[in-house]
């Protein structure tokens, strides 16, 4: 029987995906609500799948991505986010997830994904593959694609309004580190302020414009 771990911050939708996965017939591992407990559980308790959410305390969705990738590459991935944007699902692809399920979704269109997955294939729905295929024809490039996941996760953290030393808490990171990390983020992104930053991210869907 496949094992599958949890991997994310609301216990509601724990509980409930993993009801979905014991009915059908998955083991499912203890949860994680945070990418450190994630990256421990994973060596712990040795999965053949997790299932992640990529909004969660610490060290976010992404970064955790990358650091369960380096010490296992082919560990089977699959991103589970209430973020229905191309920019997200494109992230988490080049991360090296093997497929992204919106929350949105229907549960047979959860096991779908998860059963694909753990067969060794890839997941995306129509929607979400169609616009990343649109967005390969852009002349533009988007800058965002040159941020590194935690340089990532700071961005999109400062543009939601969070201040740098709580960004720096909920990340385990020093302030010190946090604050070289934006200087480095708005240097890659061609901006001074962070009204720049913001803009940047309604514009290009990571967060929603008032």
């Amino acid at each position: 029987m496949p094992k599958i771990m949890i991997a994310d911050d609301h216990a509601m939708l724990r509980q409930g995906l993993r009801t979905l996965l014991e009915q059908a017939n998955y083991q499912v591992t203890p949860d994680a609500t945070n990418g450190e407990e994630a990256c421990s559980l994973v060596e712990k308790n040795k999965p053949d799948m997790l299932i992640l959410d990529l909004d969660m305390p610490g060290i976010g969705g992404l970064e955790t991505l990358k650091r369960l990738l380096t010490r296992k590459p082919q560990m089977r991935i699959l991103v589970f986010s209430m973020h229905d944007d191309c920019i997200y699902a494109t992230r988490a692809i080049q991360a090296g997830a093997r497929g992204y399920v919106t929350k949105t979704e229907p549960p047979e269109t959860v096991l779908e994904a998860v059963e694909k997955v753990l067969n060794g294939g890839r997941y995306l729905n129509n929607d979400i593959a169609q616009s990343i295929s649109m967005s390969h024809f852009e002349k533009q490039e988007n800058p965002i694609q040159k941020l590194s996941p935690r340089e990532f996760e700071i961005f999109r953290r400062v543009a939601n309004g969070e201040k740098l030393p709580a960004v720096a808490k909920a990340m385990h990171i020093g302030y010190k580190t946090a604050a070289n990390i934006q200087t480095t983020v708005r240097q890659k992104l061609d901006v001074e302020t962070t009204g720049q930053l913001v803009h940047i991210a309604v514009r290009h869907g990571i967060i929603k414009g008032l």
